[in-house]
């Protein structure tokens, strides 16, 4: 019979309690950490300086910013602006020590931002599962002072170093796999896996006769990586022709960056790029709790995702996982998660137009896309559910562990 696999894992997440955070990352180690408890594996989660263990607890590490006295103080002063923040990634590291000497832990998971992973998995001694949940490199490219090229530039150096020399990688999606392999010339060979970031299926699914046939809801940041403004001016269009329409943004504003530098907030772009109509017609919510964001997907006929980059947005598979009609723009690796026609419709990018076409095909067909909803929520469950994800994952652990005993 073969031996129980338990093992103790440490996760680092940039923010805890997940109920405060609007996160991904943190979406993603507190939906893996329910599901290793629940399989009866030992899961510490350690975020700014604390440790959460397996049973709730929060302990103090004790260990801030690495360094006291004059040569630690100098050597912050000194690195203040680097990008890739050595001071944390040693620090990060010195409290994963910590951790491993108070527990022995069997393996670590954490992002791959700033080559921290690279700093941990010295430090540490402990195998480490550099999970790619943004790579830095694939961020777009905005106006940026010649110090923070530099200190960009800084950013990116350390994360190559931490990707090429990881021994464990994973990524939500393919796409994002080979083109940072391809990017940092690291070989697809070396323990490499695209596995899906874990859901937790909703309670309750979206139906066609609860909802509001004339609205459309997007979730996200109000800023040009997000895409607002491409549902802005495609609802802009549809409002000409579907006059009931009304559109419905959630998420902080964080001001859309125009070709000319200038940052405009909602109201001032609403104000010279939609018409009177459209403005009318347009509500902005700010932050909502995510129960609200749960009640209004239930309330919209369709829910948008209109990002120019992606990794694996929990924007789009909370949508999936309740069944709700979902368009989203096609940046690389939607595709592995969106068929398009079957279970969604995919739109190219920061194209207002087209996403104008496909909202008014979608508003039309209402039993057309509820059937989608239905396909996609059958489909999340199957591949992106936690338990769907959990057990590969653990698979993966089981197999970078051995590796590295090896």
């Amino acid at each position: 019979m073969m031996e129980a696999f338990r093992v103790h894992i440490a996760f680092y997440s940039p923010e805890w309690p997940p109920a405060k955070a609007a996160n991904g990352i943190v979406t993603y180690v507190a939906a893996m950490r329910d599901y290793l408890l629940a399989q009866g594996h030992e899961v510490s989660v350690l975020t700014l300086g604390r440790m959460i263990d397996s049973t709730g607890r929060d302990q103090d590490m004790g260990i801030g910013q690495d360094g006291r006295g004059i040569v630690g103080r100098a050597r912050r002063f000194l690195e203040r602006h680097r990008g890739d923040l050595p001071c944390l990634g040693r620090a990060l590291g010195k409290q994963f020590q910590a951790l491993h000497r108070l527990a022995p832990l069997d393996l670590i998971e954490m992002e791959e931002s700033f080559g921290w992973s690279e700093i941990v998995r010295r430090t540490s001694q402990v195998p480490v599962v550099t999970r790619l949940h943004g790579p830095f490199f694939l961020k777009p490219d905005e106006q940026r002072s010649n110090r923070e090229v530099r200190a960009d530039s800084q950013r990116r150096k350390a994360e190559g170093i931490a990707i090429v020399g990881a021994t464990s990688l994973t990524a939500p999606t393919m796409a994002t796999l080979e083109r940072t392999c391809l990017h940092y010339g690291r070989s697809l060979s070396k323990q490499a896996a695209a596995i899906p970031n874990p859901i937790a299926m909703a309670n309750d699914s979206w139906r066609l006769d609860a909802c509001d046939r004339n609205h459309i809801l997007m979730v996200g940041r109000f800023d040009h990586p997000k895409g607002a403004d491409t549902i802005l001016l495609a609802f802009n269009q549809l409002i000409e022709r579907r006059p009931a329409a009304r559109l419905t943004l959630v998420g902080p504003d964080m001001g859309m960056q125009m070709a000319s530098g200038a940052m405009l907030s909602f109201g001032d772009y609403v104000a010279t790029h939609l018409s009177p109509l459209a403005r009318r017609q347009v509500r902005f919510t700010g932050r909502l709790s995510p129960s609200a964001i749960t009640r209004l997907r239930r309330e919209a006929l369709v829910t948008a995702q209109c990002s120019r980059l992606e990794n694996f947005p929990y924007t789009l598979t909370e949508g999936l996982s309740a069944g709700c009609p979902m368009i989203s723009t096609d940046w690389a690796g939607a595709e592995e998660i969106i068929a398009h026609g079957e279970n969604g419709l995919l739109t190219p990018v920061g194209d207002p137009d087209a996403m104008a076409a496909n909202l008014e095909w979608m508003l039309d067909h209402p039993e057309e896309i509820a059937a989608m909803g239905d396909r996609a929520q059958a489909h999340c469950r199957a591949h992106f559910s936690t338990g769907a994800v959990g057990s590969r994952m653990v698979d993966w652990y089981r197999t970078t562990i051995a590796e590295s005993r090896r």
